[in-house]
Protein backbone atom coordinates (compact mmCIF):
# COMPACT_ATOMS: atom_id res chain seq x y z
CA UNK A 1 0.00 0.00 0.00
CA UNK A 2 1.41 3.75 -0.70
CA UNK A 3 2.93 5.25 2.16
CA UNK A 4 0.67 8.52 3.05
CA UNK A 5 2.11 8.90 6.45
CA UNK A 6 1.84 13.11 5.80
CA UNK A 7 -1.56 12.51 4.74
CA UNK A 8 -1.96 11.12 8.45
CA UNK A 9 -0.19 13.40 10.19
CA UNK A 10 -2.58 16.18 8.73
CA UNK A 11 -5.48 14.14 9.53
CA UNK A 12 -4.62 13.81 13.26
CA UNK A 13 -3.45 17.36 13.78
CA UNK A 14 -6.77 18.52 12.31
CA UNK A 15 -8.29 16.00 15.09
CA UNK A 16 -6.32 17.03 18.14
CA UNK A 17 -4.23 20.15 16.75
CA UNK A 18 -3.24 20.15 21.02
CA UNK A 19 -1.06 16.79 20.42
CA UNK A 20 2.54 17.32 19.64
CA UNK A 21 3.56 14.18 17.48
CA UNK A 22 6.67 12.80 18.86
CA UNK A 23 6.44 9.10 17.59
CA UNK A 24 4.47 8.06 14.97
CA UNK A 25 3.27 4.46 14.29
CA UNK A 26 1.65 3.32 11.32
CA UNK A 27 0.00 0.49 10.10
CA UNK A 28 -1.60 0.54 7.00
CA UNK A 29 -2.04 -3.24 5.90
CA UNK A 30 -5.66 -3.16 6.88
CA UNK A 31 -8.25 -3.70 5.21
CA UNK A 32 -10.82 -1.71 6.64
CA UNK A 33 -8.92 1.11 8.82
CA UNK A 34 -5.68 2.37 9.07
CA UNK A 35 -4.32 2.97 12.22
CA UNK A 36 -1.94 5.04 13.87
CA UNK A 37 -0.19 4.96 17.34
CA UNK A 38 0.75 8.55 18.38
CA UNK A 39 3.47 9.21 20.82
CA UNK A 40 2.63 5.26 22.69
CA UNK A 41 -0.70 7.42 23.56
CA UNK A 42 -3.38 7.69 21.48
CA UNK A 43 -4.90 5.12 18.74
CA UNK A 44 -6.39 6.73 16.03
CA UNK A 45 -8.04 4.53 13.40
CA UNK A 46 -9.46 6.32 10.01
CA UNK A 47 -11.67 3.84 8.21
CA UNK A 48 -11.12 3.64 4.67
CA UNK A 49 -14.11 4.08 2.62
CA UNK A 50 -17.83 5.55 3.69
CA UNK A 51 -19.00 2.19 4.41
CA UNK A 52 -16.36 1.61 6.71
CA UNK A 53 -17.03 4.64 8.46
CA UNK A 54 -20.26 2.88 9.57
CA UNK A 55 -18.73 0.17 10.68
CA UNK A 56 -16.81 2.32 13.04
CA UNK A 57 -19.93 4.34 14.40
CA UNK A 58 -21.56 0.62 15.41
CA UNK A 59 -18.37 -0.29 16.91
CA UNK A 60 -18.68 2.59 19.35
CA UNK A 61 -21.66 1.66 20.54
CA UNK A 62 -20.95 -1.84 20.90
CA UNK A 63 -17.72 -1.23 23.06
CA UNK A 64 -20.44 1.51 24.91
CA UNK A 65 -22.23 -1.42 25.41
CA UNK A 66 -20.29 -3.98 26.60
CA UNK A 67 -17.38 -1.73 28.45
CA UNK A 68 -19.33 -1.91 31.68
CA UNK A 69 -20.00 -5.68 32.04
CA UNK A 70 -17.06 -7.66 30.16
CA UNK A 71 -14.60 -7.55 32.72
CA UNK A 72 -11.55 -6.50 30.75
CA UNK A 73 -10.84 -3.51 29.78
CA UNK A 74 -11.83 -2.63 25.82
CA UNK A 75 -11.14 0.65 23.77
CA UNK A 76 -13.19 3.54 25.13
CA UNK A 77 -13.15 5.70 22.32
CA UNK A 78 -12.45 10.01 22.95
CA UNK A 79 -13.50 10.88 19.26
CA UNK A 80 -15.85 8.69 17.09
CA UNK A 81 -17.00 10.98 14.09
CA UNK A 82 -16.01 11.53 10.28
CA UNK A 83 -14.61 7.78 10.14
CA UNK A 84 -12.50 8.48 12.84
CA UNK A 85 -12.07 7.00 16.00
CA UNK A 86 -9.49 7.80 18.99
CA UNK A 87 -9.08 6.18 21.66
CA UNK A 88 -5.88 5.97 25.19
CA UNK A 89 -3.74 3.14 23.91
CA UNK A 90 -4.11 0.18 26.09
CA UNK A 91 -1.19 -1.71 27.79
CA UNK A 92 -0.32 -5.37 26.98
CA UNK A 93 1.07 -7.03 24.84
CA UNK A 94 -0.10 -9.68 21.96
CA UNK A 95 -0.80 -12.89 23.84
CA UNK A 96 0.81 -15.15 21.19
CA UNK A 97 1.04 -18.85 21.33
CA UNK A 98 4.80 -19.07 22.05
CA UNK A 99 4.12 -16.41 24.89
CA UNK A 100 1.01 -18.72 26.10
CA UNK A 101 2.86 -21.93 26.37
CA UNK A 102 5.82 -20.23 27.82
CA UNK A 103 3.47 -20.06 30.86
CA UNK A 104 3.17 -23.17 33.28
CA UNK A 105 0.25 -25.22 33.67
CA UNK A 106 -1.34 -23.03 36.90
CA UNK A 107 -0.66 -19.47 34.63
CA UNK A 108 -2.59 -21.41 31.45
CA UNK A 109 -5.09 -22.30 33.68
CA UNK A 110 -5.43 -18.58 34.70
CA UNK A 111 -5.33 -16.72 31.51
CA UNK A 112 -8.22 -19.43 29.88
CA UNK A 113 -10.10 -18.56 32.75
CA UNK A 114 -10.05 -14.79 32.20
CA UNK A 115 -10.58 -15.40 28.49
CA UNK A 116 -13.74 -17.58 29.36
CA UNK A 117 -15.25 -15.68 31.82
CA UNK A 118 -14.49 -12.58 29.53
CA UNK A 119 -16.45 -14.50 26.15
CA UNK A 120 -19.21 -16.01 28.89
CA UNK A 121 -20.28 -12.02 29.55
CA UNK A 122 -19.85 -10.83 25.98
CA UNK A 123 -21.78 -13.66 24.75
CA UNK A 124 -24.57 -12.75 27.35
CA UNK A 125 -24.56 -9.89 26.95
CA UNK A 126 -28.12 -8.22 25.92
CA UNK A 127 -28.96 -7.47 23.03
CA UNK A 128 -32.32 -6.98 23.28
CA UNK A 129 -34.24 -3.45 24.30
CA UNK A 130 -32.07 -1.09 22.61
CA UNK A 131 -32.72 2.19 20.57
CA UNK A 132 -30.16 1.13 18.35
CA UNK A 133 -30.02 -2.15 16.04
CA UNK A 134 -26.74 -4.37 16.72
CA UNK A 135 -25.63 -5.45 13.13
CA UNK A 136 -24.85 -9.20 12.40
CA UNK A 137 -21.25 -9.91 12.74
CA UNK A 138 -19.40 -10.04 9.57
CA UNK A 139 -18.20 -13.52 10.36
CA UNK A 140 -19.08 -16.22 8.36
CA UNK A 141 -21.60 -17.66 11.14
CA UNK A 142 -24.96 -18.21 8.13
CA UNK A 143 -25.39 -22.07 6.83
CA UNK A 144 -25.52 -19.75 3.49
CA UNK A 145 -21.81 -18.70 4.39
CA UNK A 146 -20.33 -22.14 4.58
CA UNK A 147 -22.36 -22.88 1.32
CA UNK A 148 -20.89 -19.76 -0.35
CA UNK A 149 -17.26 -20.30 0.75
CA UNK A 150 -17.30 -24.08 -0.15
CA UNK A 151 -18.76 -23.13 -3.65
CA UNK A 152 -15.71 -21.13 -3.88
CA UNK A 153 -13.01 -23.80 -2.19
CA UNK A 154 -14.15 -25.97 -5.17
CA UNK A 155 -14.19 -23.83 -7.78
CA UNK A 156 -10.27 -22.20 -6.88
CA UNK A 157 -8.64 -24.50 -4.30
CA UNK A 158 -9.85 -28.09 -5.63
CA UNK A 159 -7.79 -27.90 -8.15
CA UNK A 160 -4.47 -27.04 -6.27
CA UNK A 161 -5.38 -30.13 -3.96
CA UNK A 162 -4.14 -33.55 -3.49
CA UNK A 163 -6.67 -36.22 -3.09
CA UNK A 164 -6.62 -36.50 0.68
CA UNK A 165 -7.33 -32.48 0.87
CA UNK A 166 -10.03 -32.39 -1.16
CA UNK A 167 -11.23 -35.45 0.88
CA UNK A 168 -10.49 -33.31 4.33
CA UNK A 169 -12.33 -30.34 2.19
CA UNK A 170 -15.49 -32.40 1.87
CA UNK A 171 -15.60 -33.93 5.51
CA UNK A 172 -15.24 -30.48 6.61
CA UNK A 173 -18.05 -28.62 4.84
CA UNK A 174 -20.58 -31.95 4.87
CA UNK A 175 -20.61 -32.26 9.00
CA UNK A 176 -21.89 -29.06 9.25
CA UNK A 177 -23.83 -28.89 6.33
CA UNK A 178 -25.95 -32.62 7.14
CA UNK A 179 -26.45 -31.42 10.47
CA UNK A 180 -29.13 -29.33 10.44
CA UNK A 181 -28.63 -28.10 14.33
CA UNK A 182 -25.25 -26.54 13.38
CA UNK A 183 -27.01 -24.02 11.54
CA UNK A 184 -29.53 -23.75 14.54
CA UNK A 185 -27.12 -21.65 17.07
CA UNK A 186 -28.38 -18.94 19.81
CA UNK A 187 -27.92 -15.43 18.10
CA UNK A 188 -25.37 -13.72 20.51
CA UNK A 189 -22.92 -10.58 20.56
CA UNK A 190 -19.27 -11.93 19.51
CA UNK A 191 -16.14 -10.21 18.85
CA UNK A 192 -15.65 -12.58 15.61
CA UNK A 193 -11.67 -11.64 14.91
CA UNK A 194 -9.96 -12.76 17.81
CA UNK A 195 -6.41 -12.61 16.67
CA UNK A 196 -3.98 -13.30 19.06
CA UNK A 197 -2.90 -9.36 18.45
CA UNK A 198 -6.59 -8.43 19.75
CA UNK A 199 -5.78 -10.26 23.04
CA UNK A 200 -3.21 -8.22 25.08
CA UNK A 201 -1.46 -9.32 28.29
CA UNK A 202 0.62 -8.47 31.28
CA UNK A 203 2.90 -11.14 31.18
CA UNK A 204 5.16 -11.00 34.26
CA UNK A 205 1.83 -11.49 36.14
CA UNK A 206 0.36 -12.46 33.73
CA UNK A 207 -2.84 -10.95 33.46
CA UNK A 208 -4.95 -10.03 30.32
CA UNK A 209 -5.30 -6.13 30.63
CA UNK A 210 -7.74 -5.84 27.15
CA UNK A 211 -9.58 -6.75 24.11
CA UNK A 212 -9.05 -4.36 20.92
CA UNK A 213 -10.63 -4.12 17.56
CA UNK A 214 -14.36 -4.79 17.54
CA UNK A 215 -14.60 -3.78 13.65
CA UNK A 216 -16.22 -7.56 13.13
CA UNK A 217 -18.60 -7.43 16.02
CA UNK A 218 -21.99 -7.87 15.56
CA UNK A 219 -24.77 -10.95 16.70
CA UNK A 220 -23.75 -14.39 15.19
CA UNK A 221 -22.46 -17.96 16.70
CA UNK A 222 -20.21 -17.97 19.93
CA UNK A 223 -18.62 -20.92 18.41
CA UNK A 224 -17.04 -18.71 15.93
CA UNK A 225 -15.00 -16.84 18.65
CA UNK A 226 -13.69 -20.15 20.22
CA UNK A 227 -13.22 -21.13 16.56
CA UNK A 228 -10.28 -18.64 15.88
CA UNK A 229 -9.12 -19.24 19.60
CA UNK A 230 -8.56 -23.47 18.58
CA UNK A 231 -6.85 -22.19 15.57
CA UNK A 232 -4.34 -20.12 17.55
CA UNK A 233 -3.64 -21.28 21.25
CA UNK A 234 -5.44 -25.09 20.25
CA UNK A 235 -7.95 -27.29 21.76
CA UNK A 236 -6.19 -28.42 24.65
CA UNK A 237 -6.16 -24.57 25.82
CA UNK A 238 -9.71 -23.76 25.17
CA UNK A 239 -10.87 -26.98 27.29
CA UNK A 240 -9.15 -25.00 29.67
CA UNK A 241 -12.44 -22.44 30.05
CA UNK A 242 -14.58 -24.88 30.99
CA UNK A 243 -14.53 -23.74 34.81
CA UNK A 244 -15.21 -20.31 33.91
CA UNK A 245 -17.62 -20.56 30.47
CA UNK A 246 -20.67 -22.98 31.36
CA UNK A 247 -22.11 -25.14 28.63
CA UNK A 248 -18.83 -24.67 26.33
CA UNK A 249 -18.91 -28.49 24.91
CA UNK A 250 -22.06 -27.16 22.92
CA UNK A 251 -19.96 -25.08 20.78
CA UNK A 252 -16.30 -27.26 20.18
CA UNK A 253 -18.12 -29.19 17.07
CA UNK A 254 -19.01 -25.87 15.44
CA UNK A 255 -16.00 -24.27 16.72
CA UNK A 256 -13.43 -26.96 15.25
CA UNK A 257 -15.38 -25.91 11.93
CA UNK A 258 -14.70 -22.54 12.54
CA UNK A 259 -11.02 -22.79 13.39
CA UNK A 260 -10.19 -25.01 9.93
CA UNK A 261 -12.57 -22.77 7.79
CA UNK A 262 -10.29 -19.87 8.33
CA UNK A 263 -6.78 -21.49 6.98
CA UNK A 264 -9.41 -22.24 3.68
CA UNK A 265 -10.46 -18.37 3.94
CA UNK A 266 -7.19 -17.13 3.98
CA UNK A 267 -6.33 -19.04 0.31
CA UNK A 268 -8.99 -17.73 -0.74
CA UNK A 269 -7.68 -14.11 -0.13
CA UNK A 270 -5.09 -15.04 -1.12
CA UNK A 271 -6.32 -15.99 -4.92
CA UNK A 272 -8.24 -13.40 -4.88
CA UNK A 273 -6.12 -10.76 -4.34
CA UNK A 274 -2.80 -12.03 -5.27
CA UNK A 275 -0.79 -10.75 -2.21
CA UNK A 276 1.04 -14.32 -1.38
CA UNK A 277 1.35 -13.59 2.34
CA UNK A 278 -2.54 -14.77 2.63
CA UNK A 279 -0.95 -18.56 1.55
CA UNK A 280 0.81 -18.72 4.63
CA UNK A 281 -1.14 -17.42 6.91
CA UNK A 282 -2.03 -19.97 8.10
CA UNK A 283 1.76 -21.49 9.59
CA UNK A 284 2.70 -21.43 13.11
CA UNK A 285 -0.74 -22.03 14.39
CA UNK A 286 -1.94 -24.69 16.51
CA UNK A 287 -2.53 -28.39 15.27
CA UNK A 288 -4.43 -29.99 18.73
CA UNK A 289 -8.10 -29.81 17.21
CA UNK A 290 -10.18 -32.82 18.34
CA UNK A 291 -13.33 -35.06 16.68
Amino acid sequence: MPDNTNALRQRIRAIMPQLKIEQLEVNQEGLINEVAIVNRQYVFRFARTVDYARILEVETKILDRIRPWVGIHVPAPTVSSSGCMVYPLLDGQPLSRKMLLGFDESAQNDIAGQLGSFLYRLHTTEITGLDWEIPATRAPVKRQDWIDIWQDVKEKIYPLFLKYQIEWAEDLFHNVLDDPKSSMWEPVLIHGDLAFYHILIDAPNPKITAVIDFGVAGIGDAASDFGCLINIYGEIFVNRMHPSYPRLDEYLPRARFYAQLLELQWVLSGLKTGEAFWFTAHLGGARDIGS
